[in-house]
């Protein structure tokens, strides 16, 4: 798929979950800073919550928060628009818009050079989950449009109904058995990002939960069929009205 001159990506994420490390292992994790604070010089904690409500007879008895304490580290880019996210489960690389000119092969450098890092340090015995996720923002000039001129698949209102629309969600998972993998596809209207706007998120998830080693090379060729599907699900979605768009 050729790159376009104004693509409508909002986030692109690389993630690689591993078994869990041991909580001892945070002090090596946020040591990593050093290496590459350079480019990344913003340090941040991540912390995980436990929630839990109770219901009676519809109605709310009570709800709780725990800490659950630190589970890695967050290093941002001096302009915030990349993330590294070391943790105890693995390793999430978050690209934010603007989208690299030079497209995936930017991204794929950036990630693996962080990942490999990552991998000589934190020493997992074995990933659990791979995923590569564009999270799309299609921005359509018009508050009252026909969803029909811009996605493949949209939501129909029965005709008997009033045909405005405030709000959609659809989300389709997808197995993929030959990749071992499954795609979740996840469409919605969002809150207008200008006047006389009408805003689609069109988010794409490609994954797999197959257990493997911790193989650099292996992980990356996965990743790369990932994002050939990727684009045919993007190609699918959207109509050459949409594509215009991004021209």
């Amino acid at each position: 798929m050729q790159p376009y001159p104004n693509p409508p990506i909002k986030e692109a994420l690389v993630d690689i979950r591993v078994d869990p490390l041991p909580s001892s292992t945070l002090p090596t994790l946020e040591a990593l800073h050093d290496q590459i604070r350079e480019h990344y010089p913003t340090k941040k904690a991540r912390h995980r919550w436990e929630g839990s409500v109770e219901i009676q007879e519809d109605r709310l008895i009570s709800a709780a928060q725990r800490h659950l304490g630190r589970d890695g580290f967050l290093f941002y880019s001096q302009d915030e628009q990349q993330i590294v996210q070391y943790r105890l489960d693995g390793f999430t690389f978050n690209r934010l818009r603007p989208y690299p000119s030079q497209g995936w092969p930017v991204i794929r450098t950036e990630a693996k050079g962080l990942w490999e890092l990552y991998l000589r340090t934190a020493q997992p015995q074995r990933i659990v989950r791979i995923g590569l996720r564009y999270i799309n923002q299609i921005n359509i000039p018009g508050q009252q449009v026909k969803l029909e001129d811009y996605l493949t698949e949209p939501p129909r209102v029965p005709a008997a109904l009033p045909q405005t629309l405030e709000y959609f969600l659809t989300r389709l998972v997808i197995p993929l058995p030959a990749l071992e993998a499954k795609a979740i596809i996840t469409q919605s209207l969002v809150p207008v990002a200008a006047p006389d706007t009408t805003s689609l998120i069109l988010d794409i998830d490609v994954l797999t939960e197959a257990p493997r080693p911790p193989d650099t090379a292996s992980i990356w060729d996965v990743l790369e069929r990932f994002r050939e599907f990727k684009n045919t699900i993007f190609k699918s979605s959207l109509t050459p009205r949409t594509e215009e768009l991004f021209r």
